[in-house]
């Protein structure tokens, strides 16, 4: 019975962790975005380069900087890295697609405004993910104990 309590405490407190995930993967990507925008402001690297500098804190830009290494293009390598990325709603991806799509896609002064876009966009929805992390996960942690409780209650 113990076990049982234990396991589906822990169910909830994974599913609790993956909304901590959320959060903590748009305000690196938020992050990302920053930074991006003050290396086109002053340096103009190309986006394959401000990848490969500030995107060591996130799998996906990792996986985005491998993918150029071995010759994908920049907007495909994007592609396949975000459809690969954890820790993001549909709603997420969609908004690092459509990051992506832009990025390096105009002169410097349409790249800051495009980045700027994005990063009130981000922050929106990370005031978003904060909320459901604070009255969802608490609600996911208390259903994995007393769902759990109850369970072994009726096998009793």
């Amino acid at each position: 019975m113990f076990l049982l309590v234990l396991g589906g405490s822990f169910a909830g407190y994974l599913a609790s962790l993956k909304l901590s995930q959320r959060v903590q993967n748009l305000e690196r990507f938020l992050g990302f975005v920053q930074a991006a925008e003050t290396e086109i402001r002053f340096s103009a690297l190309p986006v394959r380069e401000v990848v490969e500098r500030h995107g060591a804190e996130l799998a996906f830009l990792q996986r985005c900087a491998e993918l150029g290494r071995e010759g994908i293009p920049f907007d495909e390598a994007w592609r396949r890295s975000v459809r690969s990325a954890e820790g993001f709603s549909e709603k997420d991806q969609e908004l690092l697609l459509r990051f992506g799509e832009g990025f390096g896609a105009s002169d410097a002064e349409g790249q800051i405004s495009h980045c700027r876009l994005t990063m009130e966009l981000l922050r929106r929805r990370l005031e978003e993910a904060g909320e459901e992390k604070k009255q969802k996960g608490r609600l996911y942690r208390m259903l994995g104990v007393l769902g759990s409780l109850g369970t072994a209650l009726l096998l009793c």
